[in-house]
């Protein structure tokens, strides 16, 4: 029996299957979330992607700021350009609307005041800036400090005899503060109202160390910023008791411990003679001393090895090393540890108090003011053989001296300088080394140790990164 099919449609139009429609359904289910998604991801291009943190990057300085601490009197700063750069830097005073103040090329500023002075150079000015304080009675001076996040005051005093003033500035406009850590002798000092200190933009704190934290041994202080920039020095004072005259002096701030610190310049003379050395870490360190001469650097055999114990400080009498024969022709000294310490030295005649730190290591160029009065310059701890520029320049510019030196490890090296230089310029090439200017006069002695210039800054980075 043959069938006949429906009008209209033909024999081979049969309906679809169930399951062809299901096959239809299922790519649909599949294809259009799968081209939504690739939409969204072409029209997601145009979006920033989230930022990723890098190590900041290093740039050209722009601007610098340094900050000369007060003077009792007879206060002077002297403001100068490690580059060599002319133009105008600002000196602000409190109380008074900030001055320009003129350097010549190659040469110095000069501002009498006895206020603390906030000296600042912008664009070519910035990098390299240098400035001194001087001030009386007598010779008293003091690179003036740069602002930084942390800095070691070693031998610093908060008895009747001995007693220390710490001078705290915030050169900026906004609030800042400070936190002082103490060691002693007899260990870390306990010292909460040191703690959390306010300085207020613009201004100057001094901490009366004897008022705060009253004891008879010898300190050290690790002074850290938590907000804010403040720059911070010392004026260390003995004052005997009865008769004797007082002596003052500005003690710089040592950047971080170290296991090698260098003490170039010994000044003439009898009275005390003292290394005082601050161990700030936990663990127990070995101290030797070391001399360095033109000819050598030694341990003198009657030097014995020393400990100092973990969070505290140990004075090293050292007079009668100085007065022995084996230091007849010292230039300085070397403090060999076995733990990163700071370390001050410390000579008092008279009514003469000379103290000096560790600079840090120089390569390359740098450029220190000076005062009037015979000076020489010492050098030592090079890193190897080389030839050392030395130039010493008047106030003006003018050129009063330039020779070359050689300078070879284990041996230290004393250049005399003319006694009316205001500037020395040292060029290293390529050696790594230490070294400071020691200028005596009939009024005191004072040690000012080479610093690096401080020719860049470094700036935050940020890379693209996923979203």
């Amino acid at each position: 029996m043959t069938s006949t099919p429906a009008p209209g449609r033909r024999a081979g139009d049969q309906p679809r299957s169930r399951g062809g429609r299901l096959d239809r359904v299922l790519v649909a289910a599949v294809v259009v979330p799968a081209l939504t998604v690739a939409a969204a991801l072409l029209a997601d291009t145009g979006v920033e992607p989230r930022p990723v943190e890098q190590p900041p990057r290093e740039v050209d300085l722009d601007r610098a700021t340094a900050v000369c601490p007060a003077a009792t009197s007879d206060g002077r700063v002297v403001v100068a350009s490690g580059t060599g750069a002319r133009g105008d830097v600002t000196v602000g005073v409190a109380g008074d609307d900030p001055q320009e103040l003129g350097l010549g090329r190659r040469g110095a500023g000069v501002v009498d005041t006895d206020d603390v002075a906030v000296v600042t150079g912008a664009g070519e000015l910035a990098p390299g800036l240098v400035a001194l304080r001087t001030a009386g009675p007598g010779l008293r001076a003091v690179a003036c400090p740069a602002t930084s996040s942390e800095q070691w005051f070693t031998g610093v005093g908060a008895g009747a005899e001995h007693t220390s003033v710490l001078e705290l500035t915030n050169p900026d406009a906004g609030p800042a503060t400070v936190d002082v850590e103490v060691h002693g002798q007899s260990g870390p000092v306990a010292a909460d109202g040191l703690r959390g200190v306010s300085v207020p933009g613009g201004e100057t704190v001094r901490l009366r160390l004897g008022a705060e934290i009253p004891k008879r041994e010898e300190l050290a202080l690790r002074v850290s910023t938590g907000r804010g920039r403040v720059a911070a020095v010392v004026v260390d004072a003995f004052v005997p008791i009865g008769r004797g005259v007082p002596t003052k002096e500005y003690l710089p701030g040592q950047a971080a411990p170290a296991e090698v610190n260098v003490l170039m310049g010994l000044p003439a003379g009898a009275g005390e003679r003292a290394v005082v050395v601050a161990n700030g870490g936990d663990d127990v360190a070995r101290v030797r001393l070391e001399l360095v001469t033109a000819r050598s650097v030694f341990a003198p055999a009657e030097v014995e090895e020393v400990t100092v114990e973990p969070g505290s400080v140990r004075r090293l009498s050292i007079a009668g090393l100085l007065g022995s024969d084996a230091a007849a022709d010292a230039l300085g000294l070397r403090v060999v540890s076995s733990r990163p310490v700071t370390a001050t030295f410390r000579a008092r005649t008279g009514t003469d108090l000379v103290q000096s730190v560790p600079g840090g290591r120089v390569q390359g160029t740098t450029l220190v003011p000076v005062p009037a009065g015979a000076k020489e310059l010492l050098l030592a701890d090079a890193d190897g053989v080389g030839a050392v520029r030395v130039e010493a320049r008047s106030a003006g510019g003018e050129r009063l001296q330039r020779r070359t030196y050689d300078l070879t490890p284990e041996v230290g090296l004393s250049v005399p300088l003319p006694a009316d230089a205001a500037l020395v310029e040292v060029r290293t090439g390529d050696l790594d080394l230490v070294g400071s200017v020691l200028v005596e006069t009939g009024s005191g002695s004072v040690v000012l140790p080479l610093r690096p210039l401080v020719l860049t800054d470094l700036v935050p980075a940020v890379r693209p990164g996923p979203p």
